[in-house]
């Protein structure tokens, strides 16, 4: 390993730098930045937005919506619906 490349490596040689996974520029660690592993909140929202819009995707074989409300029924986690009635208003 190259001196200049040790500079770069933190205890147990992890890396000091870490770079931004949506523009790439460089993110501070924590505790000064309370976006990481992002460098901004808007680069921490543009990810989140990702997310929402399903451009993140977890490989598997699609999964039918009865199968799997079949499935929690079975472990017992039937969740309560919410009302659409605000609470005050019956």
């Amino acid at each position: 390993m190259l001196a200049r490349e040790a500079a770069t490596l933190g205890p147990m040689g992890a890396p000091s730098r870490f770079r931004c996974p949506i523009c790439a520029r460089e993110s501070g660690p924590r505790p000064g930045n309370r976006a990481f592993p992002f460098c901004s909140p808007q680069c921490k929202l543009v990810d989140l937005d990702r997310w929402l819009e399903g451009g993140y995707r977890v490989t598997g074989d699609p999964v039918e919506p009865s199968s799997m409300m079949e499935s929690e029924a079975l472990r017992g986690e039937e969740y309560p619906r919410r009302s659409d009635k605000p609470k005050g208003d019956e």
